[in-house]
């Protein structure tokens, strides 16, 4: 069974092997074998590791291109017993089988080593195994290790050896630690090993249900005891707890794992593991080693070991020590001729270790933008080593608004990077951003900015925002925004395309689009009264401003006041002529309609108040 999916890997007659997503109800693939499968287990959580009579096999299961199980070497001839174990590292690139047999009435262990890159085995004599990694100290890179118990006929010992050295990192020492096994216990061997990746620890599994516990870098034990009576034949890592769950053979479950409160007192009862307690306690946050590290930071920077004070406060559990108070100290302290000041040396250390607090970067910034070196926090935030606050994307926005956007969206104040991409000119990225985050700024003081700054980006993300939602902004405040600009184009545009819908709660607004054009832009307000496309604008208001604008024909089309239209009527010299023809003969049908009858003697509609005033007229 898969660790995390609904996937199923079956195995029939030792050959044939199908994957099933039970979930999907489907089968992924499916393979046959040329030889029986002896041993297989997931090494990964997309990948099956396979042992045969002879050979060696990885299958992705989720690869397509991975239609059978690949080959990745050959079996040694030693490993010709049961196989128990087969364990690849993090980067794939080694892998060891694990196998046991009898021999001179005790259990022998055997595995096999391989190199992926170099393509060479080596043959060890060992009972469980496992890949780890650690970070030792000064180094920039982690070092990988392979570590091994074997238990012969003179005694059991514990293996930690370095692989795939990293160029810079220093040279690991090879670790050889006894293990201890009680006499009654005589015929016991190690089934079981697993590293803590949070903790560097080993947990050690024997047969008879002992667990023993060593520091991964040193080597030193830590704890032992016995967690079960009857024989415990697994384990794996428990993510959890960052310690492990093993089953016995009465299927019982079993965990182990550090206990975080009591771990580091226990340690520090027995002086000479103050030093491990002392790394433990950094290395996995634990505490009860605060007052130890308070008084070595202390002795340090009281006897001029500064670098190494710097390396005891970034290095300090939890990062208790990683205080406002401790950087103004650092501070303080004058540099030694031709070295980096002492908290240019902690700030090194901190982004060796990990990420900045929101203070350690602030205090970091301000040298590094006075100095011209803004590259580096460039490469730092692509990282991740910087803690971003709102303030640090002030300071920084004087030097790089960009990459103040940046700080400002990872600080999580969303009005700080819509005001960046407004100065930016990011206009198009404001209105997705806003419904990213969560945030409604005022769009209408936005807008005026905008449109002061560039007036088509303004015109576009009015447009765009009432399409979005009209009620993200106040299109009588739009308007004014553009009119006071002088932005009568714009302002058209906005109105037209908002106002398009033509709903009668938008009257006013009709009438205040044409009576702008009226009085900036006849011609346009012409062609928006020929087009129709509005109906509930002030009719009466309108017909006024045409008048004065100029617009006869539109003016006639609009009055229903007598006088009004004798007025007009007399300015027939600027009238088309056949408007006038077409408008009294409107006028007359209007008239003889009155009281008269339609065609099939019924009477027509009754006239509006525009064609009574009219019937005055002539």
């Amino acid at each position: 069974m898969h660790w995390t999916k609904d996937i199923i890997a079956l195995r029939a007659q030792q050959r044939t092997l199908q994957i099933f997503d039970l979930g999907a109800k489907a089968k992924l693939k499916s393979a046959t074998m040329n030889e029986d499968v002896v041993f297989w287990k997931w090494y990964s959580d997309k990948s099956l590791g396979l042992v045969t009579e002879t050979s060696v096999y990885h299958w992705d299961i989720f690869d397509p291109s991975q239609a059978a199980p690949v080959k990745m070497f050959d079996r040694n001839s030693n490993l010709g017993s049961q196989i128990i174990n087969y364990r690849v590292s993090h980067d794939e690139k080694w892998m060891v089988v694990v196998s046991i047999s009898s021999a001179g009435g005790r259990v022998v262990g055997n595995m096999q080593l391989y190199s992926r890159d170099r393509g060479i085995s080596q043959a060890i004599e060992g009972h469980a195994a496992a890949f780890g990694t650690i970070r030792l100290e000064g180094a920039p890179a982690d070092t990988k290790v392979f570590t091994f118990c074997n238990r012969t006929a003179t005694g059991a010992k514990l293996h930690v050896v370095e692989i795939d050295h990293q160029q810079g990192n220093p040279v690991f020492p090879k670790r050889a630690v006894d293990v201890y096994f009680p006499q009654e216990a005589a015929s016991d061997f190690p089934v079981s090993m697993q590293v803590s990746e949070k903790y560097k620890v080993i947990y050690l599994v024997t047969k008879y249900g002992f667990i023993h516990l060593y520091d991964l870098e040193t080597g030193t034990v830590i704890f032992m005891n016995r967690i079960s009576s009857e024989t415990v034949f697994t384990t794996c890592p428990d993510s959890e707890s960052s310690g492990i769950v093993g089953i016995n053979r009465k299927g019982q479950v079993l965990s182990v794992s550090l206990d975080e409160n009591t771990v580091i007192p226990y340690l520090l009862q027995s002086p000479e593991n103050a030093e491990l307690a002392y790394k433990l306690a950094s290395r996995g946050g634990l505490p009860g080693a605060d007052q130890l590290y308070q008084q070595r930071f202390e002795q340090l920077l009281s006897s001029g070991q500064y670098a190494d004070a710097a390396k005891t406060a970034a290095n300090s559990p939890n990062g208790f020590l990683r205080t406002p108070q401790t950087i103004e100290r650092f501070k303080a302290l004058q540099a030694q001729p031709g070295q980096l000041s002492v908290i240019l040396q902690y700030f090194g250390m901190l982004l060796d270790k990990g990420k900045l607090n929101q203070h350690e970067t602030l205090e970091l910034a301000r040298p590094v933008l006075q100095q011209n070196r803004k590259h580096l926090l460039e490469k730092w935030m692509s990282e991740g080593k910087l803690g971003c606050s709102e303030q640090l994307g002030d300071i920084v926005r004087l030097h790089d608004l960009n990459l103040a956007m940046q700080i400002y969206r990872e600080a999580g104040c969303p009005q700080k990077v819509i005001a960046a991409m407004a100065e930016s000119g990011n206009f198009d990225q404001i209105l997705s951003y806003s419904k990213e985050a969560g945030y409604t700024p005022d769009f209408n003081a936005l807008l005026q900015h905008i449109v002061r700054v560039n007036p088509e980006k303004g015109a576009e993300f009015a447009t765009a925002l009432a399409k979005e939602d009209a009620n993200l902004i106040d299109t009588s405040r739009v308007l004014d925004v553009f009119m006071a600009q002088g932005m009568i184009q714009q302002a058209t545009a906005f109105g037209l395309d908002v106002l398009s819908a033509n709903r009668e709660e938008d009257g006013p607004l009709q009438t205040r689009l044409i009576e702008m054009n009226l009085m900036n832009a006849p011609q346009v307000a012409d062609a928006i009264l020929g087009n129709e496309m509005f109906t509930h604008y002030d009719r009466p208001r309108i017909a006024t401003l045409c008048e004065q604008a100029g617009l006869y024909t539109r003016a006639l089309e609009h009055y229903e006041d007598p006088a009004a239209i004798k007025r007009v009527i007399v300015q027939s010299d600027k009238i088309p002529e056949e408007f006038l023809v077409n408008f009294f003969g409107k006028l007359t049908r209007a008239v003889d309609g009155v009281h008269g009858r339609d065609a099939e003697g019924q009477h027509p509609p009754k006239p509006c108040r525009r064609h009574q005033y009219l019937k005055e007229v002539l």
